[in-house]
């Protein structure tokens, strides 16, 4: 992004393609504001964000880490070259929404890319801490850490489309056994374009779960 306008739109997509909580917003939207100068990167401090949300340091921390998970921002800590090698500041970088490519077909071709020469290296810690462990142990083998995001991300828009209030914690072997699928698919030369694909199998998945809480709702209704 080198625009104001180019950053304004992006937050504006990430916050109508994401479920995002009210303290998640407030903390993007702080971002946002303050990443103007230098478009799109914000050195703000974890404590600074805290007091301008009025939320504390560790809620703030929470939605960092889960506005990370979903490919919306990417967190990178600034450490001394020399002397004891402490942390000296925060980078927190809003990343461009994904271009509309994904979608439920799956014939696209699209292989992942692994790119080894960022300038910051991102780290799986903060997305092992924001999504189910048996969730990042069944991307783990599969995925790097940019591919493990934006898989993640691919996750939660796939699931919102059908039903924004299905959680992926109370749903997370279906949406694996979902996964396994389509990777299974993608070795044996089925699949070309796999994280289309992957959109297409987590988006039935969530067809399904809302399919068998409408017939449990009706059931309830009719019982009663």
């Amino acid at each position: 992004m080198k625009t104001i306008e180019e950053l304004n739109a992006a937050v504006s997509e990430h916050r109508r393609n994401n479920e995002l909580s009210a303290t998640e917003r407030e903390v993007l939207d702080v971002l946002s504001r303050h990443s103007c100068k230098d478009v799109g990167r914000s050195w703000l401090a974890k404590s600074t964000i805290a007091e301008l949300v009025g939320k504390s340091r560790r809620t703030v921390i929470r939605a960092c880490n889960r506005l990370e998970s979903l490919g919306i921002i990417r967190q990178y800590k600034r450490m001394r070259q020399t002397g004891d090698k402490r942390q000296t500041s925060n980078l927190i970088v809003i990343q461009a929404p994904p271009a509309p490519s994904v979608t439920p077909a799956c014939h696209t071709e699209e292989t992942p890319s692994r790119n080894t020469n960022n300038t910051y290296k991102a780290t799986a810690g903060a997305l092992k801490r924001s999504i189910p462990a048996p969730l990042f142990k069944a991307l783990a083998p599969y995925f790097n850490d940019d591919e493990m995001y934006r898989a993640v991300g691919i996750l939660y828009r796939a699931k919102a489309s059908v039903d924004r209030s299905i959680t992926v914690e109370d749903h997370a072997s279906e949406f694996i056994d979902g996964l396994q699928s389509v990777i299974f698919a993608y070795k044996r030369g089925r699949v070309r374009s796999l994280f289309g694909c992957l959109y297409a199998a987590w988006r039935q998945v969530a067809v399904e779960i809302k399919r068998r809480e409408v017939f449990a709702d009706m059931y309830d209704w009719l019982a009663s």
